[in-house]
């Protein structure tokens, strides 16, 4: 998006030459000069706005990324960015225990990290995704959730939950969602590619206000 604006922005502009060149002192070029000038100052604008929040966006992965690397938790969690979006990896053996949703001391020190970032840039709100293997429910959590849609979104929601009460970030910056075993990163047929696909994902994000 960012890179498409600064081609829109260089397009018009080049319009804009193009019609003062012309010579032509006619109301309806004069109009569209105008427009066209009224058009750049919009994108102008727009392209500031986005080089400020891909900017503050460096920021935010900068200190996560050293306070990850304090707590010796950096092997375990991936940060990985995408315009005005942050993705945070939790891998399987930070997150929870087999077909259980409880939030583990493991997980902690890594939540707190993020906690401290989300709380450091109130503009910023925050997705937690559930991932699973594709392994079927065990009998006796069935009752709980039924299938790995639920026990993802289950995680998800601990997590939201966890940082929300426990560490004392407003609920209304945060969502919690589920793909269940739909969006694996490995192969669920070894049991290394299953341990990839059981995740949790926390996606900081940019809204639109």
């Amino acid at each position: 998006m960012f890179e498409r604006n600064i081609r829109s922005l260089l397009t018009l502009g080049l319009l804009v030459a193009l019609v003062g060149l012309a010579g032509c002192s006619c109301k309806d070029f004069e109009e569209q000069i105008l427009q066209l000038n009224n058009q750049i100052e919009d994108l102008q604008t727009e392209v500031s706005h986005n080089e400020s929040v891909i900017a503050e966006r460096d920021d935010i992965v900068a200190e996560l990324t050293r306070d990850f690397d304090d707590c010796k938790a950096e092997k375990a969690v991936l940060i990985e960015k995408s315009e005005e979006v942050i993705m945070i990896t939790i891998q399987d053996q930070l997150s929870f225990a087999a077909s259980q949703f409880i939030v583990l001391e493991t997980m902690v020190p890594t939540l707190e990290i993020i906690a401290n970032a989300v709380r450091n840039h109130p503009d910023w709100d925050v997705y937690v995704e559930g991932y699973t293997d594709s392994r079927r429910i065990l009998e006796e959590y069935q009752e709980y959730y039924p299938s790995n849609w639920e026990l993802g979104a289950f995680r998800a929601s601990a997590v939201v939950r966890y940082m929300t009460n426990d560490l004392g970030l407003p609920a209304e910056r945060f969502a919690a969602v589920s793909y269940g075993p739909f969006r694996p990163v490995s192969d669920n047929e070894t049991e290394e590619g299953r341990r990839a696909n059981r995740m949790v994902r926390v996606v900081i994000h940019k809204p639109e206000r």
